[in-house]
């Protein structure tokens, strides 16, 4: 251990002559235990939702989706579909068209967007483990339906009331041209036989139909949404959606699971690291008791670094021992937040200290340590501790050295 490491140590541990002075390092420390596990904590929580949610969203996503770079429907044949069938790694394929539409179920309208699905969509995604009513018999009755369970509570939909249809209404008209004819809108009667339950968005808003029928009603016999597939077990994806990239071209887009929920990916991203830089804000003010902390124990050791500056000690090394005191009282507190933030989330995983409303699918906040997170909280408390110590440091170049003559 150096010079200026074994006196850094040494202040920073020996008993001060001002009782003030333990109060403030105490404040200190126990201010940057506080943010640091709070920190932890708010990354943790977000990770732990991210994982839930995206988990939820994921499990009835296709392996692998196609849309249009555009966004918008295409026709299939501007697309080899037989070309990506026929690769060895692709066990189904479906097609599918989505379209915005009003719902009508005796006196209770709405709207909502309706699915169209070839046969092969129930092999595709896994709507089967998400039935709540019914059964999917799509294949038995053209005009088959499978409602979301928010939008079957706001219409009021019962399969048992065979004697009351489903009415849809869409727009009748060239999609793809945005040519619409006389009669602006077809109406047609469907009859639920299944009610699902994905996740939020998708409850309220979905409900899945015949392809063939909804191309029928919009007079667009080649119009398509997007193409899924399910992969054979143990296929390398990324290789795959190389492969099928270069057959689709520049127009097209090949997503994985979770590049098809991007976007609320990039929201949960944006609301964590917002939440990250409000409470690292919160720790540069309560660095403000760092750097009362070292302006008193700078002036508590005048004397000392006078003599020490008398020894042939120059003001910088000086300077690094003050720093070196502040970044030891940032090293305690860092320490200190990571074994409040682990205690939490003991308790959190196995009694539940924070709880969510009883409708929520979980019954407690969900929380996942990430090694990464530790990593990041340690570099921006340390780097704001740092920053906090410069300022006191500045007093030592305006004390001088002592030099007495006999």
């Amino acid at each position: 251990m150096n010079t200026t490491s074994f006196l850094a140590l040494r202040y920073l541990l020996k008993k001060k002559s001002s009782q003030a002075i333990h109060l403030i390092t105490g404040i200190s420390v126990l201010g940057l235990s506080v943010g640091t596990a709070a920190l932890i904590i708010v990354l943790s929580v977000f990770n732990g939702f991210e994982n839930l949610l995206s988990g939820l969203f994921s499990k009835h996503n296709p392996d692998i989706k196609i849309v249009s770079k555009s966004g918008k429907a295409f026709n299939e044949k501007s697309l080899r579909i037989e070309d990506i069938s026929s690769l060895p790694d692709i066990k189904y394929l479906s097609k599918t068209l989505d379209q915005t539409c009003m719902l009508q179920y005796d006196k209770a309208q709405d709207f909502g967007i309706i699915k169209g699905v070839d046969s092969n969509f129930i092999h595709v995604s896994l709507l089967d483990s998400a039935l709540v009513e019914g059964n999917l018999r799509g294949s038995s009755d053209p005009n088959f339906t499978w409602i979301g369970l928010g939008l079957a509570n706001k219409l009021g939909v019962s399969l048992s009331n065979v004697m009351t249809d489903l009415y849809v209404f869409t727009p009748n008209g060239d999609q793809l041209n945005n040519e619409f004819s006389q009669d602006q809108f077809s109406r047609h009667p469907l009859t639920p036989s299944a009610i699902f339950s994905l996740h939020q968005d998708a409850d309220y808003e979905y409900l899945f139909a015949d392809l063939e029928l909804l191309r029928k009603l919009l007079n667009a016999p080649e119009l398509l949404t997007a193409i899924e597939i399910k992969i054979q077990p143990k296929t390398d994806i990324s290789s795959l959606i190389r492969k099928i990239q270069l057959i689709c071209g520049a127009d097209f887009i090949v997503k994985d699971r979770y590049k098809q929920d991007e976007a609320f990916l990039k929201i949960m991203n944006l609301e964590k690291w917002l939440f990250f830089l409000l409470f690292s804000l919160t720790l540069i003010l309560v660095s403000f008791t760092i750097v009362g902390t070292l302006w008193m124990i700078v002036l508590e050791k005048r004397k000392d670094i006078s003599i020490l500056k008398s020894l042939g000690m120059t003001t910088r090394q000086i300077k690094k021992i003050f720093l070196l005191i502040g970044l030891g009282i940032g090293l305690i507190g860092l320490l200190s937040g990571f074994v409040l933030a682990m205690i939490f989330y003991i308790l959190q995983m196995n009694y539940a200290l924070i709880r969510v409303p009883d409708e929520f699918i979980i019954d407690a906040y969900p929380i996942a340590l990430r090694s990464g997170d530790f990593l990041l909280v340690s570099f921006t408390v340390l780097s704001i501790v740092l920053l906090a110590s410069l300022l006191p440091t500045a007093k030592i170049r305006e004390i001088k050295a002592i030099f007495r003559e006999d």
